[in-house]
């Protein structure tokens, strides 16, 4: 007997009186989109009076059958991610894979979008290049997708990991900093909160380093939080930002350094000196973190860190490279993980100085 034919997605729709492709997400349980309860009810009636059955899934193609893998990251509008999505794909290219790019805007939705493409079993792998949002969740998937994430060290994450010690890097700005004869400290940021596990690390290690080690010193946070809205439709706001704290810091208080999240944060706070007449390092010191292509250039001149930003996306490729030939595919509750740590390094050039001294006057010379 000839087996009965399913009825098609067409079909369904016709009946029900919605478009195919609704019909496929709801059918299909897609996560990345909502319908209302009705929508639902009447396309599930549907295809049970046509006598509609869902097809067996394919076989999840992993490893060497799809040589592709995907890389997760906030954004490639800051040099950083930018440098280190190209580092990863030198490795990948070399052999012969292609990379795919997700960014989130540090959106919790999105990443879960993100997280239901990956469970489709299209990639081979993937690299989150930053501390997910939900760690749990990229646990879950990590038992059955090779994957490495790139961030903190110490994460408890249990997934394959390429970190560096950000306190640190935030104890080499502070020491430097000190030792020149600093003692006003402003410290300029964008979304300080718990979730932003890296830029929170960077600050207390300045903070706590100033304070121990230079007691009656003065240091101030300036913060602001940025929406993930707010990150995708400004491609500038992280200078923006910088641009208008380190203001508000100028104008507060006499400050003799300002030490910015990162380094396009700083070069915000670089062009805000700038525009309140003064100069760097004459009036004020500035340094960032990350040590991204343009810190080097001579007009900026930037005293930042050093992430090792090319060495991070090479070793996390060649991490997942190694996890996607191994027999387990991820990494199983029990099973060992590996973990590689860069020092950070402090790079010092001319945008630091001896303190010259400052008038009290709305923070600005007298």
């Amino acid at each position: 007997m000839a087996k009965k034919q399913n009825p098609t997605l067409k079909q369904i729709a016709e009946l029900a009186g919605f478009s195919q492709a609704s019909v496929s997400m709801i059918l299909n349980n897609r996560m990345d989109v909502s319908f209302s309860e009705k929508t639902i009810q009447l396309v599930h009636s549907a295809a049970e009076s046509l006598g509609y059955e869902k097809p067996d899934p394919a076989p999840r193609r992993r490893g060497s059958a799809r040589r592709l893998v995907a890389v997760l990251c906030p954004n490639v509008s800051n040099p950083y991610y930018s440098s280190l999505v190209q580092a990863i794909e030198q490795s990948a290219w070399a052999n012969e894979y292609q990379v795919l790019v997700m960014d989130t805007y540090r959106s919790a939705e999105a990443e879960e979008r993100c997280l239901a493409v990956l469970r489709e079993g299209e990639v081979a792998g993937a690299i989150f290049a930053m501390p997910p949002r939900s760690p749990a969740a990229l646990e879950e998937l990590g038992r059955e997708l090779p994957l490495v994430a790139i961030g903190d060290r110490g994460s408890s994450l249990h997934v394959d990991a390429v970190e560096v010690d950000n306190y640190g890097a935030g104890v080499l700005i502070a020491r430097h900093l000190l030792e020149l004869g600093h003692e006003r400290v402003a410290f300029v940021s964008t979304t300080l909160d718990e979730q932003a596990i890296v830029r929170m690390r960077r600050f207390k290690g300045v903070e706590e380093t100033i304070l121990a080690e230079r007691p009656g010193a003065e240091f101030a946070a300036f913060s602001r939080g940025i929406a993930p809205e707010q990150e995708l439709g400004d491609l500038f706001i992280e200078h923006r930002v910088g641009y208008e704290l380190a203001l508000e810091a100028i104008d507060r208080a006499a400050f003799t350094a300002i030490v910015a999240v990162n380094d396009m944060v700083a070069f915000g706070a670089i062009d805000a000196i700038a525009e309140r007449g003064l100069s760097v390092p004459g009036d004020l010191s500035v340094c960032g973190f990350d040590n991204v292509f343009p810190s080097r250039l001579r007009p900026i001149s930037l005293t930042t860190v050093d992430n090792y930003i090319v060495e991070k996306g090479r070793s996390a490729f060649a991490m997942l490279l190694g996890r996607i030939g191994g027999a387990s595919g991820g990494a199983g509750p029990s099973e060992a993980i590996t973990r590689v740590e860069y020092p950070p390094r402090l790079v010092v050039r001319g945008s630091t100085a001896r303190p010259r001294g400052r008038g009290r006057q709305g923070g600005r010379e007298r």
